[in-house]
């Protein structure tokens, strides 16, 4: 199930507020969980500088999903806060207390671990590191559905370009290979190819250039994942 849970990668802010530079890491960059079968899991946190670091453990929403997709109040992480000794470590572990009447699909939150100052920085200035992490939980039957608009090839300065929209009305995200080939009296002249990410009820604009000295008269896209089977082609007049 993990092998799902690679759309989106570990997020690191920095808040500027330091004399010196505390950093630390955490080991897990992505949680995946079964909720039907929920389980804690844990992560660790490093302390990579000399100085003793202090981190607040909480979730929020990421800004692409629905209120009804996010799992951060079905979380409970601990301990709470943490304070890392020099060049030490701390575990942390992520219990989920999911609900019984939650419906099939997918939901996230971001697992945030916020440094906190130090209590005697005596008001100088410090950089604050804010590190985010993905954690899906998906449940059930898993739905696959791409609703695509306006979908189209033009001509533009450089050759040609992919336009239209493409919405996900399945129940959880994954990401989709798209192909472009362009023909010219039924020869392939020109191909291109690039993934596209598509969130949970996610509408995503689709914009990509295909660069071609020729005129062509004919194309093709396919949009497909052979992992969560889904595939669907269309063709153009040009």
């Amino acid at each position: 199930m993990k092998r799902y849970f690679k759309l989106i990668t570990i997020i690191v802010f920095t808040i500027t507020t330091l004399n010196s530079y505390s950093a630390f890491m955490v080991t897990q960059t992505s949680f995946g969980v079964d909720l039907a079968r929920p389980v804690t899991e844990d992560t660790t946190l490093i302390n990579q500088s000399d100085k003793t670091v202090r981190v607040r453990v909480d979730f929020e929403k990421p800004n692409w999903i629905k209120d009804e997709y996010y799992l951060g109040d079905q979380l409970v992480a601990y301990p709470k806060i943490v304070v890392i000794p020099p060049k030490g470590k701390i575990e942390v572990k992520i219990a989920p207390r999911i609900k019984k009447d939650l419906k099939d699909g997918e939901y996230v939150a971001f697992l945030m671990f916020k440094e906190m100052p130090a209590r005697n920085t005596n008001n100088q200035v410090t950089m604050l590191m804010n590190i985010g992490v993905p954690y899906y939980g998906r449940k059930g039957k898993l739905l696959t559905g791409i609703e695509f608009k306006d979908l189209k090839i033009e001509k533009n300065e450089e050759g040609y370009e992919l336009l239209g929209t493409g919405k996900n009305i399945g129940n959880f995200s994954y990401n989709v290979n798209v192909g472009v080939k362009l023909y010219k009296n039924k020869k392939l002249i020109s191909e291109e190819t690039f993934k596209q990410g598509f969130h949970r009820d996610q509408l995503v604009k689709l914009k990509k250039s295909i660069s071609l000295n020729e005129k062509a008269d004919y194309a093709e896209v396919i949009f497909e994942n052979e992992k969560v089977n889904f595939s669907k082609g269309f063709t153009f007049e040009l």
